[in-house]
C-alpha cells in the first residue's frame, strides 16, 4: 500500500451521500440509445388516470347525476390538457447511454451509466474517479457527477428536448392526481 492513497477499509468506512463509487475506471462500452422516458412516471399517470375513472364510475352512486357531470367534467378537462401537452411538446428521440466500468481499491467493480452527454466526454480508461449518483433498478450506478483524481467535476447534461419532455411527463402525473383529488373531493363533500 502506498502513503498516498488510504487503506482499503479507510475508503470503504467513509460515507459521502450520494458517492457510489471511488476507484479507476477499466472499462468503457460502446454508446448505446435507449428511450428517455422512465416506465415509473408513465405508470404514476396511468394509476392516477385510473383512480380518477374509478372514483367517476362511483359518483353516481354518491350523489346522482349531478355528481357524475361534475367528475366527468373534471375528466375532460384534465384529458384535454394532458392531450394538449403530449401534442404540442414534441417527443424527444432516443438519449445516448455511455456505460463504464470502476473498479475500487477492494478490488469490487462497480458498473456505471452516463445518460445525455458530459461536456468534455467520458475520462479514458485509468483515470481515478469518484462516481455519485444512484443506483437503478438493473444494479448499474445511474451518473449525477464524476469528479477525476485532478479534482474536475464532470456532470452529465441531458439536452433540451428531453428535459422539456420529462417535464411534461411529470406535468401530466401532476395533472391526473389533481383530477383523482379533485372527484375524491366531490365525493366527499358533495351533495
Amino acid at each position: 500500500m502506498t502513503d498516498d492513497r488510504p487503506a482499503a477499509g479507510d475508503l470503504t468506512d467513509q460515507r459521502v451521500p450520494g458517492r457510489a463509487a471511488v476507484g479507476t475506471i477499466t472499462w468503457i462500452g460502446a454508446v448505446r440509445q435507449e428511450p428517455p422516458m422512465r416506465r415509473s412516471t408513465t405508470l404514476a399517470a396511468w394509476g392516477c388516470a385510473a383512480l380518477a375513472l374509478a372514483e367517476t364510475a362511483f359518483s353516481p352512486a354518491v350523489g346522482g347525476v349531478s355528481l357524475l357531470a361534475k367528475a366527468v367534467l373534471v375528466i375532460t378537462v384534465v384529458t384535454a390538457a394532458a392531450f394538449a401537452l403530449r401534442r404540442w411538446v414534441p417527443g424527444p428521440d432516443l438519449i445516448d447511454v455511455q456505460p463504464f466500468t470502476v473498479k475500487d481499491v477492494t478490488g469490487a467493480e462497480h458498473p456505471c451509466r452516463v445518460r445525455g452527454s458530459l461536456p468534455h466526454g467520458l475520462p479514458s480508461e485509468g483515470t481515478g474517479v469518484e462516481v455519485y449518483g444512484r443506483a437503478d433498478g438493473s444494479g448499474s450506478v445511474l451518473v449525477r457527477e464524476l469528479i477525476t483524481e485532478d479534482g474536475r467535476a464532470w456532470r452529465p447534461r441531458l439536452p433540451l428536448p428531453h428535459r422539456i419532455a420529462r417535464g411534461v411527463q411529470l406535468l401530466n402525473v401532476l395533472l391526473w392526481a389533481v383530477a383523482a383529488l379533485a372527484v375524491a373531493w366531490l365525493l366527499v363533500f358533495s351533495r
